[in-house]
């Protein structure tokens, strides 16, 4: 069990900033070339309809448990509204900014036999459903067969009110057909890959690989899930990159060196573009599309690598779902051989900022306009005066990210930092939040009535110290958030000071400046 720990007075996180400058380089509208870039000044977005954050205060703090069988796992989180959610194997947790307020869990399943077993998760996303603010989830699961029965691999999605974690809405997605029988009584699971949210409609695609493709019938699958429809379908030999207006853009291609990139009608799974963007080594989306949908590749060029030997050219490609259209723009790192990927963010309004990722021989940001698809600003660590950030959210024209363990705030339109204001005393948490007061919710037990997820009777319960996440600490220490809304942040980090097995503490931060 948890240890409980009274929260103590709120701290400021405030963001400090790093050198300033700026290093260009040149988009490409033509995917095939690759060889060469014409520069191009992308149009400047407007202004945002209301300031991101620049400063928070530390006002609530939860430890989570350690799951059995996950001790590695640290729950992925977001912030949606003013409630900061968690998502695990054993379902979804929601805590609000104002510690009074009763916390939330949903389960991922409310069988208590043993008969469905999560195997991977989602990270939760804010998304709209009918109009309506939403958090999106998604698990990983096996069912066990039983009676006439055959166990079965699943995908279910589920889209819960972030401010009591009550269902909107549910898809269950049958996997095996695709997946096959071979991954269905396999001892060890399959998990999930890439993920892509349509936020104004709450559609979800995500990506599924068998325990081994050696024997898989499809290798990795994009199961979609409707909140509006509550059904979806599951798409073989696709990667999904994201997803808009009903349209999904995936990866297609039985292997990484073979695929190419694909539209397909998101309700219905008929591929109707394919074949574009042929030739390439690799292509594998980066995650974080907003208008445009963001993927990287490779193409092996002849002659130019040492020796004569040939080379590998990097590029990202944006995409535009509607029509197909391709903006290239090549990595700025020189080697990009073992460059496998870049990881990408968008910043919900007309901005999307990646890094470079896993191989890089040195490391690059760079920033997009989400209505060209073209490039803003980037540069590398071997760019004059600067330190490329690591990235960890980014939100409404600011980037979120850390320098030598500081936390900074760069303009996602113009790669410059960004003054940090100092919060006034009237905008700091005037008292703590303490677990002793009274307040904590008392525990409303789980169902036990053998209902499966698909039923519709799915519930949340409020969360009691002694069964699940506890008060902790609020942090002291100023982090970057992993998530930024409106109204504050969230991060996880490792707990350090527990006597008991925790996957990490939820830092819930409310913007203060």
């Amino acid at each position: 069990m948890l240890r409980q720990v009274v929260a103590a007075a709120a701290a400021v996180a405030l963001l400090a900033g790093c050198n300033s400058g700026d290093d260009k380089s040149s988009a490409d509208s033509n995917p095939t070339d690759g060889a060469s870039q014409t520069p191009s000044t992308p149009s400047v977005p407007a202004p945002t309809p209301y300031d991101p954050p620049k400063a928070f205060a530390a006002v609530t703090a939860t430890a989570l448990p350690e799951e059995k069988g996950h001790t590695t796992f640290v729950p992925p989180v977001a912030m949606v509204g003013t409630t900061a959610v968690a998502n695990s194997h054993s379902g979804a947790f929601g805590q609000t900014m104002n510690g009074t307020a009763a916390t939330w869990r949903t389960p991922s399943t409310d069988t208590t036999d043993g008969t469905v077993v999560t195997q991977d998760v989602s990270a939760p996303v804010a998304v709209q459903v009918d109009g309506k603010p939403a958090v999106a989830v998604a698990y990983y699961q096996r069912v066990k067969g039983g009676g006439t029965s055959k166990p079965i691999v699943r995908v279910l999605f589920r889209w819960l009110d972030p401010t009591d974690g009550k269902l909107l809405s549910e898809a269950t997605v049958d996997a095996t057909p695709l997946l096959g029988d071979q991954e269905v009584n396999s001892g060890l699971p399959g998990g999930f890959t890439e993920q892509a949210v349509d936020r104004a409609t709450g559609q979800f695609a995500i990506g599924v690989a068998p325990t081994s493709l050696i024997g898989a019938k499809s290798g990795v699958i994009t199961v979609i899930g409707d909140p509006a429809t509550k059904k979806g379908v599951a798409i073989p030999f696709m990667k999904p990159a994201g997803i808009s207006q009903g349209v999904l853009v995936g990866a297609q291609g039985e292997d990484n060196t073979r695929r190419s990139l694909a539209l397909v009608d998101a309700a219905t799974g008929k591929v109707t573009k394919s074949g574009l963007l042929r030739g390439l080594e690799g292509l594998n989306p980066t995650g974080g599309g907003g208008r445009y949908v963001y993927l990287y590749g490779q193409k092996y060029t002849k002659g130019i690598g040492s020796f004569g030997t040939g080379d590998y050219v990097g590029s990202i490609y944006a995409v535009d779902p509607a029509t197909g259209t391709v903006v290239q723009t090549k990595s700025a790192v020189k080697d990009t051989q073992y460059l496998l990927n870049y990881g990408c963010r968008a910043d919900g309004q007309k901005t999307v900022v990646c890094t470079a990722g896993e191989g890089a021989d040195e490391a690059e940001i760079v920033a997009f306009d989400d209505t060209t698809g073209k490039k803003l600003w980037g540069y590398t660590e071997k760019s004059p005066g600067r330190v490329v950030p690591r990235v960890t959210a980014v939100f409404h024209g600011l980037v979120y990210a850390m320098v030598e363990k500081k936390p900074v705030l760069v303009d996602a339109l113009t790669g410059q930092d960004v003054p940090i204001p100092t919060p006034s005393p009237s905008t700091l948490p005037s008292d703590a939040v303490s677990p002793t007061d009274g307040t904590t919710p008392t525990d409303a037990g789980t169902p036990t009535d053998g209902s499966t997820p698909t039923d519709g009777s799915t519930s949340s319960v409020e969360v009691s110290p002694t069964d699940g996440p506890t008060p902790a600490q609020p942090d002291f220490t100023p982090m970057s958030p992993q998530s930024v809304s409106e109204f504050g942040g969230v991060y996880v980090r490792e707990d350090t000071m527990s006597t008991t097995d925790s996957a990490g503490i939820l830092q819930v931060l409310k913007a203060v400046g």
